[in-house]
């Protein structure tokens, strides 16, 4: 069977890419184990920042598209500008198709709705499915539910303005591939996904596609490491690990921090992957007119995968506090290390994570009932790690590489059987 994906990374291409960079991303990983499949022939197509001619690496065949100038300021600003041109897609699914030519494939499949990969449908017979990662139509509804649109536009730093990346500019291309999506879920015949809140939504934007369940693979080196601390540290550690995006929730990693302060809580916090003087993160000091260092937060900006995993090991507790998320990997991550966890209940974050039994979860945007959350988990050690090994116990079940494998690989199957059984 002849599969064909399309993601917005390289997947396992990464390593000949980028060989002193390289880490494999759950994508990687999932490629790793579905080309194992002898009756599994696998290419995959990515965007590309150059030009680069296909290839074949380690069993695939690679089909790079060449998108954007470069990673000088001025060519980020140009490419920002192209974003906005109404006929920037379909100049991209030209190239898409002559790839689809090119490869046949029985079944194609998408990882994500945020690009424009979907479009595809329009002009191809071949069945697709889609592997929802986020849902940028219900994500629109978040966007600005922590830091007020008005205040993170008013507060963000002149250069982000002046380089067409500030939070409006963000947002208006956010809501904008948001209504692409609509129109790419709305013909969509099958869907994958993992939470229930994926299922749900998807029922209202993809109505006539069967659902599949299909979990991620993580990162390796979270299964093979182990929480195993026989006490909490006197100072409690706690660790949250986020990309930029006001829907991330950093401000509610202040607010907190600074709850915890006035009731002499002890305390530091550690933010991995944002560093301090970030556009987002002045724009929360200044909105909230508190200092990070004088609450405890500080930031250590992007870790490698052994670096992170150090981190979590010798860490007390891991919060999660986006307020829209469907399953993500930063909090899997820590529950596959057996780590005490508290999360926000937002999206898909309580079909990861059974609230009272694997760790708590905490209704989104609630400062005190997050700072509440992490004192009670630091004033009971055994109880939070027992909740660390419950959600070891359930993360490793969900993730194992070749039960992942195989729920995809079934999809392949089940679609395939289904398309030409109709076709008969």
């Amino acid at each position: 069977m002849r599969i064909l994906w399309f993601a917005i990374t390289p997947c396992g291409a990464a390593e000949k890419l980028t060989p002193g960079s390289f880490t494999a991303g759950w994508l990687a990983s999932l490629e790793q184990q579905v080309k194992l499949d002898p009756f599994i022939d696998l290419s995959v197509s990515f965007y590309y920042n150059g030009e680069l001619d296909p290839f074949e690496y380690k069993s695939v065949q690679y089909y790079p598209v060449a998108r954007g100038r470069g990673q000088s300021k001025f060519a980020k600003i140009m490419d920002r500008l192209e974003a906005y041109q109404s006929n920037r897609d379909e100049r991209y699914i030209e190239k898409l198709i002559r790839i689809i030519e090119t490869v046949r494939p029985d079944v194609i499949h998408i990882h994500g709705t945020e690009d424009n990969f979907g479009l595809i449908q329009k002009y191809i017979q071949l069945p697709v499915v889609f592997s929802i990662q986020s849902l940028l139509t219900p994500y629109c509804e978040k966007y600005f539910s922590g830091v007020p649109r008005s205040v993170a536009s008013s507060n963000e730093n002149f250069s982000s303005k002046l380089l067409i990346d500030s939070v409006l500019n963000n947002f208006f291309l956010f809501s904008k591939w948001a209504k692409r999506e609509v129109e790419i879920l709305k013909p969509a015949r099958f869907i994958i996904g993992r939470t229930s809140w994926d299922k749900r939504a998807t029922r209202i934007l993809a109505p006539k596609s069967l659902y599949f369940v299909g979990n991620e693979i993580m990162r390796n080196s979270f299964y093979s490491r182990e929480w195993k601390k026989d006490a909490f540290d006197k100072k409690i550690k706690i660790v949250t690990t986020m990309s930029g995006g006001l829907y991330k929730g950093l401000e509610s990693v202040l607010k907190t921090a600074a709850v915890l302060t006035a009731y002499n809580f002890d305390f530091e916090w550690l933010v991995v992957g944002q560093t301090e003087s970030g556009n987002y993160p002045q724009m929360v000091q200044r909105w909230l007119k508190q200092d990070y260092a004088a609450n405890g937060v500080t930031f250590l900006g992007s870790k490698t995968e052994p670096e992170l995993v150090e981190i979590l090991c010798e860490a007390d507790i891991y919060c999660q506090v986006s307020h829209i998320e469907n399953s993500p990997n930063s909090l899997c991550e820590a529950m596959l290390l057996g780590m005490p966890v508290v999360a926000t209940f937002a999206g898909g974050t309580d079909s990861m994570l059974e609230n009272g039994s694997q760790g708590m979860l905490v209704q989104d945007g609630d400062s005190y009932s997050l700072a509440g959350a992490i004192t009670e988990l630091a004033g009971d050690f055994a109880k939070s790690r027992q909740y660390g090994q419950n959600a070891r116990k359930a993360a490793l079940e969900r993730h194992d590489p070749k039960k992942v494998a195989n729920e995809i690989i079934d999809a392949y199957k089940a679609i395939y059987s289904l398309v030409n059984k109709s076709e008969l």
